[in-house]
C-alpha cells in the first residue's frame, strides 16, 4: 500500500520530468528558427560534418565572415544554394 506522501512524491517526479521534456524541446525548436548560426550548428542542422560544409563553401556555399574572424552561416541561403544542384 502506498502512502500519500509516496503518492505526491511520484507524481512531483512525473510533472519534473513533463516540463523538462517541455522545455527541451521548445528550446530545440528556438535553435532551429534561428537562421544565421555557428559553422558547427549549420553543419548538424544539414546532416553533414564541420570539413564537408567547408568543402561546400570551397565550391561556392555562401558565409558570412565577421571582422572578428568568426564564421557564420545562413541556414536559407546554404539551403538554396544547395536546391540549386537538385536534379
Amino acid at each position: 500500500m502506498t502512502t500519500i506522501d509516496e503518492t505526491l512524491i511520484e507524481w512531483q517526479k512525473e510533472n519534473f520530468n513533463d516540463v523538462y521534456h517541455t522545455m527541451k524541446e521548445a528550446l530545440k525548436d528556438v535553435k532551429e528558427e534561428r537562421d544565421v548560426v555557428k559553422q558547427k550548428y549549420c553543419a548538424n542542422y544539414f546532416g553533414v560534418s564541420v570539413n564537408t560544409l567547408k568543402s561546400w563553401v570551397h565550391m561556392g556555399c555562401p558565409e558570412i565572415r565577421l571582422e572578428s574572424g568568426m564564421v557564420l552561416y545562413s541556414k536559407q541561403a546554404v539551403r538554396k544554394w544547395l536546391l540549386q544542384y537538385q536534379k
